[in-house]
C-alpha cells in the first residue's frame, strides 16, 4: 500500500505566506440595480510576518478588520490598469505585432497572478475606515499602486484536511480535559495494583520456602515494569506539552480577517443578464466577485450565505442547510450553504434566478434546474442521469463526495463557456438539452453530462498538486466518461470514439505545446494550456495514456488505484504524477524500469510513434516477414535542447513496450506480441504461420505471362489478389486492441483489406479497411462492391456504415462509370422510396441507426465529382427531389436535423454546365425553408442556420453568376437582436466568410473587430474569434507580409488589451492566437520568452495527416550513411518522406533473394568522384527479429527480397537527384524464388548534365556498347585514360553509372581480380537474359530499345555517307581494347565534319570546356559497333 505523501509547502503561491483555514462569504444581491454587497471572513494562518495578501478586483473595498480591529491595507485593482494601454508605436508588421501581443499578454497574465490586496495586522488605522467610499478607494490606490510580491521561502503547510472544528480554543480545552481523565485512570490503576501485590504476599507466606526465590524474581520484574510505566507516562506528558505549545503558536498566528466590499454592475467573474445572475470562475476570475487567495494550491472549507428576492432561487456549493425568510418589505430570502470539503476558490460558484427545480426521480441526491421555457426538455434530457451516477459510484466504490449535486441549465447567450464546473455544481448551456422528438443530440448530450459528473471526483474533489499534474485529473475524468460510454452506449461507440480520438492526437501532437507534464507546456503558460485546440489535444492524449497504463497493468489493478485515490479516508485530497507512478508500481505491479521509461516518454515529452509496415510471405518456410519502420510525429524544433529531435532521433529513444500483431489465418487467429517500440528504427520481424496452403497442380505458363504466373496484361490488383490467395493469410492487424497511442500505416494486398472489411467484426478494423480502400489510386469493382455490401449490412455499426457511404462517394468517378453514386442512390431508394410511384415515402425514424445512415446519404451524394470536377446532374436532381417531396406527417420525431442535412448537402454541390440550370430551383427551396422556419421557428434554429450557411457556400462557388452584395443584404437581417442567438452568430460568421472571399483577409479582420464590439454576449464574441482564427489558419501565406495592414494589426492589439477581453479570457486568448497566426507562428504561448521579445517560431500544426507523417524534412543535419545492413520501407509504404526510408519490401507470396550493395569510395575526393559498387548476396546483413537461427542465403529455395538505395556519392551537403524503381526477376535457384534490387546512384553533375540511373539487371551488351561510345566521346579530354576505360567495359559494375573527373579513377577499377570479374560477368549475363525475357512486354522498355536501334541506324548511315563523300589523306581508327595502358592524345574534328551521334548535346557541351582549337581534320569510323553481340 502506498505511503501517504507529505504536502509540499506553497507559501509563495499566493497570500504572502499565509494559509487559508476557513472562509465565510455573506452577500446580498439586488437584481434591479445589479448590485452585490456584503463581506467575507477569512481565517488565515500567518507566516513569520504579520502582512499577508489577497486577490481582489472589480470591487470597492469599504473596510478591513483583523481580529475585530481596523487594519491598514493597500489595494491596486488590475482592471483599472487595463485602461492605460500602450500606443503600439513600435508595430510595423505582423511579426512586431505578434511580439507586442506576447509581451502584453504575458504581462497581463503574470500580473493577475500576483495578490493585489495587501493587509497589515500590526496596527490598526481608524482613519482609513472613516473616509467616504470614493475617497477610501482612491486613497488606497495611491498608497498601494505597486503590488507586493512575497518570496517562496516563507511557506506553510496547505490545509488539506476535512473541516474539523476550526476553533483552536475548544480543541485546547478538550485536550486538557482528556489529560485530567487520563491522570485519574492512572491513579486508580496504581491503587488496584498495590492491593493485588499485598494479596500475593499473604499467599506467598502461607506457601513454603521453596517459592521464596520465585517471589523475589517476580518482585524485581514488577518493579521494572513500574519504572517503565512511569517513564512512559512522563514521556507522553512531555509530548502533550509540545503539542500544546505548537497549538498555542498556531492560535497566536491565526487571524480572522473581515473584508467589507461592494460590486456595482459587475462584468467580470459574475454576470447579470436580465433577471439571472451567474458566476464563471475562469482562470483567476473568482477574486473578481469575492476577495480570496485565488490559487489552486490554497484549499479550505466554505460557509456561504446569499440573500436574494423571495421569488428567486440562489444555488451555490455544498449542502443547503436552511432558508430564512426576512420580514422586510418586500420580503427577502437567505440561502445558507456549507461546504465541508476543502476546495480552492475557483470552484466556488453562484447562480441566482427564477429556476424550476426538478429533483431526481431515482432518489439520488441530485437536483436539476432550468428556466421555465426549457423544463420539458430538461425532463427528457436527465432521464438517463441515474445510470451515470450509479456507474461511477459502483466503479469507484465510493459515494458522491459532496453530498448534493446540482445541475443548472442557462440560455446560451448568458453563459461564457458551454460548461462551467464548481464544487457540487455545474452550469451548462441550455443548447445541450434535447427534446424527446429530436434524435441527433441524444448521444452528445449524455456524454457531456457524464463528463461533468466525472470531473466532480477528479478535478474538484481530488485536485492536482501542481499545474504539471492537471493532465492526470483531466485524463481520469475522461477515463470515467469512456467507462460510462462503454456500459450504456455500447462497446462499439466507445472503441470508435477512442480510435478517432487517438488519430486526432497523432495528427496534432507535433510540438512541445502538447506535452502533458512538462513545465514549459503547463506551469509556464499561466493556465492557458487548457484553451483552444491544444487543450483538447492534451485532454485526449491524457485519456489515451491512462488507457495504455490500464492495459499494461490490467483493469482490476487500475480500478483499485482509482478507488484508493477517490476514497474519503485518504489523508490528502491532492494527486501528483509522482504519487500515481508510485501507485502504478505498488498496486499495478508495473516494473520500475518500465515506468522509468514510460512517464518521461509519454508525459514529459511530445510526439507519438509512427509505424510503417509491409509484409512478405515465404511459402517454402511458411513464414511472414514484417518490415517495420518507426518514426515520430513530433517535428524537430530549431535550436531546441530537447532530447526529442522529431523524426531524426526517434530510433535512438523509442517507446517502452511491445506492440502485438494479430494474424488472421485460414485455420484461426494468432497474436504475436513481438513488435518492439524501441531499438532500431528499421527492423524485420518474422512471424511463423500455423496454417498451410494446399498444394496446387502445376500449370504451364501461358505465352505473354511470367514464369511466376503473373501477367503484365492483367491489372496489378488482380495479381496482388492472386498472390494473397497463395498464402494462408486472410488479413493482418497491428495493435488490434489499441494498447498504444500510435499512428500506423500498414500495407497488405487489396484482397486482404477486403477480407478485413467483410469478415472482421471490430469497428476499428472496419474503419481502417475503409480508409485504405477509398485512397487506392486504381479502384476495382471488387473494392466498390465490398463498400456497397458493407453499407447495406444492417448488422454493422452505423458510424462505420456512414464512412462506407462517404467512401463510395469518393471512389465514384468516370473510370468506374460513377458506380459509387449509383450504389448510394439505389441504397437510399430501397429504404425510403415507394417502388410503385417512385417518390419518397413519409418519414419514419423509428430505426435510429438506419436514420443516421440515411441522413448522411444526401451529403455523400453531393460530394461526388465528375471528370470536370463538377457535381453530376443526377446527383443534384436526387437532392432536389428529396427536398421537394419531404413529408414528416405521422412521424413522432422531428425532421429539423434531417432537413438541415439536405440543405447542407446543397452547399457542397459544385455547379457545372449541366447542373447550373437547377440552381434556381434549389435557391427557391432554400428560400421557402427560411420563410417557413421564420414563421414557425423550429428546434434551436437548426434549419435557419443550415440555410444561411448553404447560401454563403453557393455564393462563393458561383460568385460570377450571383451578386455577393445581394447575398449579404439577404443575410444581414439575421444579425438582429430579435433573432435566436445561434442564428445571429451564424449570420455573423457567414458574413465574415463572404467578406474574406470578396475583399480579402484584411477586410474580414476589420469586419470582425466591428462585430466583436457590437456583440453583447460573451460566448458570442468567443465564437466569432474562434471562427476568425480558423480563417487565418487557412488563408495566411508565409511569403506574403502585406495580407494584414497596419491599422488592422493595431486594432487587434487594442482589442487584446481592452476591458472586453479582460472580462472574457477566452476572447482574449483567441485574439492573441490570431496575431500569432498572422506572423506565421503557432497559436500558443509555448516557447515564448516570458519578458522579452519572442523569436519567431517556425512550427505550425499540420492539418494534413499524411503531410505531417511524411514531413519531408531536409536531412542536412544527418546525411545518409552508406549502410546496407538495415533495410527500410519506402516503396511499399504510402509515404513521400525523406530519402532515408526509400527502400522497398515486396508483398508477393514468394520470398526473394536479399541483395546488398557495397560502395567503395575513390582514393581522392573531388566534386564528382566515382563510385565502384559490387553486388553480392547478403549473408544475414539485414536486421531481423525471429526465433530461428541464421539461414544460409545461398541455399536453394525461396527467400526474402528487399531493395536498397545506393548510398550518397560526392559531397553530402549538395542536392541529390535520386529515384527509385523496382525490377522483379526470377532467381536461378527456384521457380518460386524472385529477386529484385534497385540501385540509384546519386552523383554530382554539372548544370548541363542530367542524372543517370542504371539498374543491376541492365543489359550488359548495351552497357558494353555504351562504354565504347563513351570512350570515343571521352578521348577528346586529354586528362582521361581512354584505353583503360575501353579495356575494362565490365568496370561499370553491373550498371552502376560512374563519373570521373581529372586523372583519377576508382581503385576498384584497377584492382578487380580476373576470376571475380569473370564470375560477375557470368552472373550479369544471366540477369540480363532474365531481364530481357521479363521486359519484352514492357512498353517503356520497348520504346527505349526502339530508340536505341534507330540511333544506331542513324549512326551507321551517317558514317557511310561521310566515308563516301570525304577524301582525307589520313584516317584515325577507333581505339581497340588492349592490355597495355597508355594515353591517347587526339584533336577534335572540325565542327562541320564531326560525327558524334552517340554523344548528347549536354555531354558535348560539357566536353567543349577541355577542347583546343583544331589543327587537323579527323574522321571517325564506327566499325566496332557492327561486331557487338
Amino acid at each position: 500500500m502506498a505511503k501517504a505523501r507529505k504536502q509540499k509547502t506553497e507559501g509563495g503561491a499566493g497570500g504572502g505566506g499565509a494559509t487559508v483555514l476557513h472562509q465565510k462569504l455573506c452577500l446580498s444581491i439586488d437584481m434591479e440595480k445589479q448590485l452585490i454587497y456584503g463581506y467575507t471572513e477569512i481565517k488565515v494562518l500567518l507566516a513569520e510576518n504579520d502582512t499577508f495578501a489577497l486577490h481582489a478586483d472589480s470591487m470597492t473595498i469599504r473596510n478591513i478588520l483583523v481580529d475585530g480591529e481596523a487594519a491598514e491595507f493597500e489595494y491596486s485593482p488590475h482592471w483599472k490598469n487595463v485602461d492605460g494601454q500602450p500606443s503600439w508605436l513600435s508595430v510595423s508588421c505582423p511579426k512586431t505585432a505578434a511580439d507586442a501581443a506576447c509581451s502584453a499578454y504575458i504581462s497581463s497574465l503574470s500580473g493577475e497572478s500576483v495578490p493585489n490586496l495587501i493587509i497589515s495586522s500590526e496596527r490598526s488605522v481608524k482613519s482609513t475606515t472613516e473616509l467616504p467610499e470614493g475617497e477610501n478607494g482612491e486613497h488606497h490606490e495611491e498608497n498601494g499602486g505597486n503590488s507586493v510580491k512575497f518570496s517562496d521561502d516563507k511557506a506553510v503547510k496547505i490545509c488539506n484536511g476535512s473541516a474539523e472544528g476550526n476553533d483552536k480554543e475548544e480543541e485546547k480545552e478538550n485536550k486538557e480535559e482528556d489529560e485530567k481523565e487520563n491522570g485519574k485512570e492512572e491513579k486508580t490503576e496504581m491503587e488496584t495494583e498495590d492491593k493485588e501485590r499485598e494479596k500475593d504476599k499473604d499467599k506467598e507466606t502461607e506457601e513454603g520456602k521453596e517459592k521464596e526465590t520465585q517471589k523475589e524474581k517476580e518482585k524485581e520484574r514488577e518493579e521494572n515494569e513500574e519504572e517503565k510505566e512511569k517513564k512512559d507516562v512522563s514521556e507522553n506528558e512531555k509530548d502533550k506539552e509540545n503539542e500544546m505549545q505548537i497549538e498555542n503558536e498556531k492560535v497566536k498566528n491565526t487571524k480572522l480577517v473581515r473584508v467589507d466590499y461592494i460590486l456595482e454592475k459587475a462584468e467580470t467573474g459574475v454576470h447579470f443578464v436580465n433577471n439571472v445572475l451567474h458566476s464563471n470562475s475562469q482562470i483567476r476570475r473568482a477574486h473578481c466577485w469575492f476577495p480570496c487567495i485565488d490559487s489552486a494550491t490554497q484549499r479550505c472549507p466554505f460557509d456561504l450565505e446569499f440573500t436574494v428576492s423571495s421569488d428567486l432561487v440562489a444555488v451555490s456549493n455544498g449542502d443547503l442547510l436552511y432558508q430564512v425568510l426576512s420580514k422586510e418589505d418586500p420580503p427577502r430570502k437567505t440561502y445558507v450553504y456549507k461546504l465541508n470539503t476543502p476546495v480552492s476558490a475557483q470552484w466556488i460558484s453562484l447562480v441566482v434566478g427564477p429556476f424550476e427545480v426538478l429533483p431526481d426521480k431515482n432518489g439520488t441526491s441530485v437536483s436539476h434546474m432550468c428556466l421555465s421555457p426549457t423544463l420539458s426538455k430538461l425532463e427528457n434530457t436527465i432521464s438517463f442521469f441515474h445510470d451515470a451516477y450509479s456507474c461511477y459510484e459502483d466503479y469507484l466504490a465510493a459515494p458522491f463526495p459532496f453530498g448534493l449535486y446540482k445541475q443548472i441549465f442557462l440560455p446560451s447567450e448568458m453563459v461564457v463557456s458551454p460548461t462551467s464546473f464548481g464544487a457540487s455544481t455545474c452550469i451548462f448551456s441550455a443548447d445541450i438539452l434535447n427534446d424527446e422528438k429530436v434524435i441527433d443530440q441524444i448521444i452528445g448530450t449524455r456524454i457531456k453530462l457524464a463528463y461533468a459528473l466525472a470531473r466532480q471526483w477528479f478535478g474538484v474533489y481530488t485536485s492536482a498538486e501542481e499545474p504539471n499534474d492537471e493532465w492526470l485529473l483531466d485524463g481520469l475524468a475522461g477515463f470515467l466518461t469512456d467507462l460510462f460510454i462503454k456500459r450504456y452506449l455500447g462497446n462499439n461507440e466507445a472503441r470508435y470514439r477512442r480510435f478517432k480520438a487517438n488519430c486526432t492526437v497523432c495528427q496534432f501532437d507535433v510540438s512541445g505545446a502538447t506535452g502533458l507534464g512538462s513545465p514549459a507546456a503547463s506551469t509556464d503558460l499561466y493556465g492557458t494550456q487548457t484553451f483552444g485546440s491544444y487543450g483538447k489535444i492534451r485532454s485526449l492524449k491524457a485519456v489515451a495514456v491512462l488507457q495504455t497504463l490500464e492495459k499494461q497493468m490490467g483493469p482490476d489493478f487500475f480500478r483499485k488505484i482509482l478507488q484508493m485515490v477517490s476514497a474519503s479516508t485518504r489523508a490528502s485530497r491532492t494527486l501528483s504524477t509522482k504519487e500515481f507512478r508510485h501507485l502504478a508500481n505498488k498496486i499495478g505491479n508495473l516494473e520500475r524500469p518500465f515506468l522509468k521509461e514510460f512517464f518521461p516518454r509519454w508525459i514529459e515529452s511530445c510526439g507519438c510513434p509512427i509505424m510503417r509496415l509491409g509484409i512478405s510471405y515465404s511459402k517454402r518456410r511458411n513464414m511472414v516477414e514484417l518490415a517495420v519502420s518507426r518514426g515520430c510525429t513530433a517535428k524537430a524544433e530549431p535550436g531546441s535542447d530537447s532530447h526529442m529531435d522529431g523524426d531524426i532521433q526517434e530510433g535512438a529513444t523509442g517507446w517502452p513496450g511491445m506492440m502485438s500483431v494479430r494474424v488472421h489465418e485460414t485455420d484461426g487467429v494468432y497474436d504475436h506480441p513481438i513488435l518492439p517500440l524501441a531499438g532500431e528504427a528499421l527492423q524485420v520481424v518474422e512471424l511463423q504461420c500455423h496454417s498451410k496452403v494446399a498444394a496446387k497442380r502445376f500449370q504451364k505458363t501461358k505465352k505473354g505471362s511470367k514464369p511466376d504466373g503473373s501477367d503484365d496484361n492483367v491489372d496489378a490488383s488482380t495479381q496482388e489478389n492472386r498472390m494473397s490467395m497463395d498464402a494462408p493469410l486472410l488479413w493482418i492487424r497491428v495493435d488490434p486492441e489499441m494498447e498504444y497511442l500510435a499512428e500506423i500505416h500498414f500495407h497488405q494486398p487489396i484482397q486482404m483489406w477486403i477480407n478485413q472489411l467483410e469478415k472482421d467484426k471490430d469497428v476499428i478494423s472496419q474503419s481502417q479497411a475503409i480508409a485504405v480502400l477509398e485512397k487506392l489510386p486504381q479502384l476495382s469493382f471488387a473494392v466498390i462492391n465490398a463498400l456497397n455490401n458493407f453499407l447495406n449490412d444492417t448488422k454493422a455499426f452505423w458510424r462505420v456504415r456512414v464512412e462506407a457511404a462517404y467512401a463510395l462517394a469518393v471512389t465514384a468517378s468516370e473510370d468506374t462509370d460513377l458506380a459509387g453514386l449509383l450504389h448510394l442512390v439505389k441504397f437510399y431508394k430501397s429504404r425510403r422510396f415507394d417502388a410503385d410511384i417512385g417518390l419518397p415515402r413519409p418519414n419514419d425514424f423509428h430505426d435510429i441507426p438506419e436514420y443516421f445512415v440515411l441522413e448522411a446519404i444526401p451529403h455523400a451524394v453531393a460530394l461526388v465529382r465528375s471528370s470536370d470536377k463538377s457535381s453530376p446532374r443526377q446527383a443534384i436532381e436526387f437532392i432536389l427531389q428529396l427536398l421537394k417531396y419531404n413529408d414528416n406527417n405521422g412521424n413522432v420525431y422531428s425532421d429539423a436535423y434531417w432537413l438541415a442535412a439536405m440543405v447542407q448537402a446543397i452547399g457542397e454541390v459544385e455547379f457545372g454546365q449541366q447542373g447550373i440550370g437547377l440552381l434556381s430551383s434549389l435557391l427557391k427551396r432554400i428560400d421557402r425553408l427560411l420563410q417557413f422556419d421564420n414563421f414557425m421557428p423550429g428546434y434551436n434554429g437548426v434549419l435557419t442556420v443550415s440555410c444561411i450557411r448553404a447560401l454563403a457556400r453557393i455564393a462563393e462557388r458561383v460568385s460570377s453568376s450571383i451578386c455577393l452584395e445581394r447575398i449579404c443584404e439577404l443575410i444581414s437581417p439575421f444579425r438582429n437582436m430579435d433573432k435566436p442567438w445561434k442564428v445571429r452568430i451564424e449570420a455573423s460568421r457567414v458574413l465574415l466568410d463572404l467578406e474574406l472571399h470578396h475583399k480579402g483577409l484584411d477586410a474580414a479582420l476589420l469586419l470582425f473587430l466591428k462585430y466583436a464590439d457590437e456583440e453583447k454576449s460573451l460566448r458570442g464574441g468567443t465564437k466569432l474569434a474562434v471562427h476568425v482564427l480558423r480563417i487565418c489558419q487557412a488563408n495566411i501565406e508565409s511569403n506574403l507580409t502585406d495580407q494584414i495592414k497596419l491599422p488592422t494589426l493595431v486594432g487587434l492589439l487594442h482589442l487584446l488589451g481592452s476591458k472586453k477581453s479582460y472580462n472574457n479570457v477566452l476572447l482574449r486568448h483567441n485574439v492573441f492566437c490570431i496575431l500569432q497566426i498572422a506572423a506565421g507562428r503557432p497559436p500558443t504561448l509555448y516557447g515564448v520568452p516570458k519578458f522579452s521579445a519572442p523569436s519567431p517560431l517556425v512550427q505550425e500544426i499540420s492539418i494534413d495527416q499524411h503531410t505531417k507523417a511524411d514531413s519531408s524534412v531536409p536531412q542536412l543535419s544527418r546525411p545518409q550513411e552508406p549502410s546496407t545492413s538495415t533495410p527500410s520501407v519506402r516503396e511499399v509504404l504510402p509515404t513521400t518522406g525523406p530519402s532515408k526510408e526509400a527502400d522497398n519490401i515486396s508483398n508477393c507470396s514468394e520470398r526473394r533473394n536479399v541483395v546488398k550493395i557495397r560502395v567503395r569510395r575513390a582514393a581522392s575526393s573531388s566534386k564528382a568522384d566515382g563510385a565502384a559498387s559490387s553486388v553480392s548476396k547478403a549473408d544475414g546483413a539485414d536486421n531481423r527479429v525471429h526465433s530461428h537461427g541464421g539461414r544460409n542465403e545461398n541455399e536453394v529455395g525461396p527467400c526474402s527480397s528487399m531493395s536498397v538505395d545506393a548510398p550518397m556519392v560526392g559531397a553530402p551537403n549538395e542536392p541529390l537527384n535520386t529515384s527509385n524503381h523496382i525490377e522483379e526477376q526470377n532467381s536461378c535457384h527456384d521457380r518460386e524464388s524472385r529477386m529484385s534490387a534497385s540501385v540509384s546512384n546519386a552523383k554530382q553533375m554539372d548544370t548541363h548534365e542530367v542524372s543517370k540511373e542504371l539498374q543491376c539487371t541492365a543489359d550488359s551488351r548495351l552497357d558494353g556498347a555504351d562504354s565504347r561510345l563513351d570512350a570515343v566521346k571521352d578521348q577528346f579530354s586529354p586528362a582521361i585514360n581512354v584505353q583503360e576505360s575501353v579495356d575494362k567495359p565490365s568496370s561499370q559494375l553491373e550498371g552502376v553509372s560512374t563519373s570521373y573527373v581529372g586523372t583519377q579513377a576508382p581503385e576498384s577499377v584497377n584492382g578487380l581480380d580476373s576470376k571475380e570479374k569473370k564470375r560477375k560477368d557470368k552472373k550479369d549475363k544471366k540477369r540480363n537474359r532474365d531481364e530481357k525475357r521479363d521486359k519484352k512486354d514492357d512498353p517503356e522498355y520497348l520504346e527505349k530499345k526502339r530508340l536505341k536501334k534507330e540511333k544506331k541506324r542513324m549512326e551507321k548511315e551517317l558514317a557511310r555517307k561521310q566515308k563516301e563523300g570525304a577524301r582525307l589523306p589520313s584516317q584515325q581508327e577507333i581505339v581497340k581494347p588492349s592490355d597495355s595502358q597508355g594515353t591517347l592524345a587526339a584533336t577534335p574534328p572540325a565542327p562541320e565534319q564531326s560525327a558524334e551521334p552517340q554523344v548528347s548535346n549536354k555531354d558535348a557541351a560539357a566536353v567543349d570546356i577541355a577542347r583546343t582549337p583544331p589543327t587537323k581534320k579527323i574522321k571517325i569510323r564506327f566499325k566496332p559497333l557492327k561486331k557487338i553481340n
